[in-house]
Parts: C-alpha cells; sequence; structure tokens
C-alpha cells in the first residue's frame, strides 16, 4: 500500500493542519500526543472531513485533489475506520453488529467472509450477547470484526488500545498481526503509545501541533536525528523476528534463533508459547532498552545465558538519558548512564556483550503453529510485519 498526502492543508475553527508525508508499508503508526491532529488525519483519509487545499492518493489513486475539484466519496474509498469508542449499536447483538454494513457490499473481488472473521477474532462465543455485556477488549475486536465485513482495501484504527489494559492490549496486538498476515489488508494506526506501535510496526509518521513532522522507519528517523526523543526510558521497544528451535520441558524454556551463530533462551510466560509451535516458526519479541546490560567481554559465571556479541553504532544523548544502538545482526537500543559511558570506555565501533535475561523479553507474536492448531485458528500464510 502506498499512500500519499501532498500539501494537505486544512482548518477547523483556530486549529490549522498540514499533513505532507509518504507512507508504504503493510502497517503504519500514526504517532503523537493527544491533541495533535492524529484524529483529523484520519478523517479526511476517510472522506469524513474535505481539505482545504491539497493531494490524498492510495495506491496512486486520487482520492482527494482540491485543486482539480476531485473529491471521492467517502462510501467509494473501501476505506475501514474502527473509531477509538468503538459505536456498536447498543440495541443490536454481536451478530448483528457484524452485520450491519453486508447490504452495502457491491461486487467486491475480494470477499472476506463471516465465518472467517468470528474464527480469527475468536468472538463465536458472543455472537448473541449485547455491547453492554462485553468487556472492553471484547467491543474492540467486534469492531474490527465490523470494519473488516465491510471488505476495506485499507483499515483505520484509531486508538485500538485505549479501553483496554495491559493484558489485552497485548492480545489486540497478536490479533491485528494475525489479521494483517491472513486478510493481506494494510492497517494504518493511531496511538500515542509508541511502545504499542513499534510491536506492529517499524513505519511511522509523527504528527506534532497540527503537522506531519518526520515519517519513515523510526530507526532512521532516530539515527538520523531527525527526532531523537523518540527513543524513551520504558517507552521504547526492540521488535525483532526469531525462529524457534526447541522447548525445554524441564527448565519451561524456550530456545530461538537469529541464525546458526545466534541463539537466545526466553523463558515461557505467555499463551502465544506452547507445543503446538513447530520449528523454523517465525516469533515475534520485543524488549525493552532498560532491560539491557552491557560488558566488554562474555562471561560464563553469570546466570544471565543471553549474551550477544555487538558493535557500537551511535551514542545518542536526549532529555530522557542516554542510549546507544548496538549491530547485533540488527540494531539494538540500549539504555544506558553517562557512568556507563565512563566506567566502559564507551565509543562508536567498539564491541560488546549484550546481556538479556531469559524472562524480559515479551512474546508480541507466533507466526506459525502446527497443521493442527493453524486450522483452528485459520491461519494459512506466514509474513513478517517488521521490516526495516
Amino acid at each position: 500500500m502506498i499512500l500519499q498526502f501532498e500539501k494537505v492543508k486544512h482548518q477547523l475553527g483556530d486549529n490549522h493542519f498540514y499533513y505532507d508525508f509518504q507512507t508504504d508499508s503493510s502497517i503504519t503508526g500514526i504517532f503523537g500526543p493527544s491533541g495533535a491532529g492524529k484524529t483529523t488525519l484520519f478523517n479526511l483519509l476517510s472522506g469524513l472531513d474535505t481539505p482545504q487545499k491539497g493531494k490524498i492518493k492510495l495506491n496512486f489513486e486520487p482520492l482527494v485533489d482540491i485543486e482539480q475539484n476531485l473529491i471521492k466519496q467517502a462510501k467509494k474509498r473501501s476505506v475501514g475506520y474502527v473509531f477509538q469508542e468503538n459505536y456498536l449499536f447498543p440495541h443490536l447483538s454481536v451478530k448483528k453488529n457484524l452485520l450491519f454494513s453486508k447490504p452495502y457490499i457491491k461486487h467486491k473481488n475480494k470477499y472476506i467472509p463471516f465465518d472467517e472473521i468470528v474464527n480469527l477474532l475468536e468472538i463465536e462465543s458472543i455472537l448473541n450477547k449485547k455491547p453492554r455485556l462485553l468487556s472492553g477488549g471484547e467491543r474492540q475486536r467486534v469492531a474490527i470484526g465490523r470494519a473488516l465485513l465491510s471488505q476495506p482495501r485499507l483499515l483505520l484504527l484509531d486508538e485500538p488500545f485505549s479501553n483496554v489494559d495491559c493484558s489485552k492490549r497485548r492480545q489486540i496486538i497478536s490479533y491485528l498481526l494475525r489479521i494483517n498476515n491472513y486478510f493481506k489488508i494494510p492497517m494504518i494506526i493511531i496511538s500515542h503509545h509508541l511502545e504499542d506501535i513499534l510491536k506492529l510496526t517499524h513505519k511511522i509518521v509523527v504528527i506534532e501541533n497540527g503537522c506531519s513532522v518526520a515519517s519513515g522507519n523510526i530507526l532512521n528517523i532516530i539515527k538520523n536525528n531527525e527526532k531523537p526523543e523518540l527513543i524513551k526510558s520504558k517507552k521504547f521497544q526492540n521488535t525483532f523476528n526469531v525462529n524457534f528451535d526447541s522447548y525445554n520441558e524441564l527448565k519451561n524454556s524456550y530456545t530461538v534463533n537469529f541464525n546458526q551463530d545466534t541463539v537466545l533462551n526466553i523463558t515461557n510466560h505467555s499463551k502465544l508459547l506452547n507445543e503446538f509451535i513447530i520449528k523454523g516458526s517465525k516469533i515475534q519479541l520485543s524488549l525493552r532498552p532498560i532491560d539491557i546490560a552491557l560488558s566488554l567481554e562474555k562471561n560464563e559465571a553469570i546466570s544471565i545465558q543471553n549474551q550477544l556479541k555487538g558493535t557500537v553504532k551511535q551514542i545518542i544523548k536526549n532529555k530522557e538519558g542516554a542510549f546507544c544502538i548496538i549491530d547485533c545482526g540488527f540494531d539494538l537500543f540500549v539504555e544506558i548512564s553517562q557512568e556507563i559511558i565512563t566506567n566502559l570506555y564507551l565509543h562508536e565501533k567498539q564491541e560488546v556483550y549484550c546481556l538479556i535475561k531469559a524472562h524480559d523479553f515479551d512474546v508480541v507474536h507466533v507466526f506459525e503453529y502446527s497443521e493442527t492448531l493453524k486450522n483452528e485458528i485459520g491461519q494459512n500464510e506466514v509474513l513478517e510485519p517488521i521490516k526495516s
């Protein structure tokens, strides 16, 4: 998917907005503080509002071109919108909410079946319930399912994690990756929680004071010093894919690898890890920069088994503190202190070891299971969600 906002100007009362960016990712995150102009961008893209100037294109097809007096109607844009408040009809059952958009579906080349949505989102048991009887996570899944059943070519999600607790956030993130894999529908996701966005994608658009101020791969945005303040303590996530190797029942731990030379051990603290995983399956992990320690040499005399060898690429300082980027075959962001910089004489091109405890990894998603479980949840294809 290629989305283009070309010098788009808009005004709401005394608030002025300006968006000028392009994104080409299957999942794009729109990041910025509350009130920055993220939802306004969505309203312009979906057709709920119209800018005063500029062009909006989706896969090079003009949706808006003010100079040419071209404004495509919202219902003809095939854009699914999951609002922050969910907006389920309180008097209708879950099933009737899901089927609400069905009468408006006409001549779709790619059709998403009702049963596949129900199975993929695991909502069969609540089909006859009214929205008031649902949890926040269940309402969110129903709202996503209804948007998908409108057969969109693009799915917009406005703050999908705002009304759910931490454990449900993890579940919804995994559902979104599963949907993106299975139906190949590109997504644009608004959130003011950067750590949630980074579990879904590295491609972001940063919105501040009504303007798009940076876009592209967040790793490049930070490394190029466009927005170094995006790295924040406990708010940034290293996200990467590994391959499943084996399970140690005695230690209740899993062995995964990047390649033959780089092996990691992770403790089983996620419902996503189970006996159905087959060797070679892709698993997405996340890791906070604060949970990584540095050493100048490998240490066999400590209990931390995960010791990744890498090279210091860059040291970044901002008002949040100090961080360094370690090249371990992929970029790993590590939170450090001035004391560590001094004691280890940290500098670019220096070889170091990244020490990581097995239980500090967070399992975001598993991309392949055994055939038995695949048939149950409908996972037929495997794609990687994060590309640098």
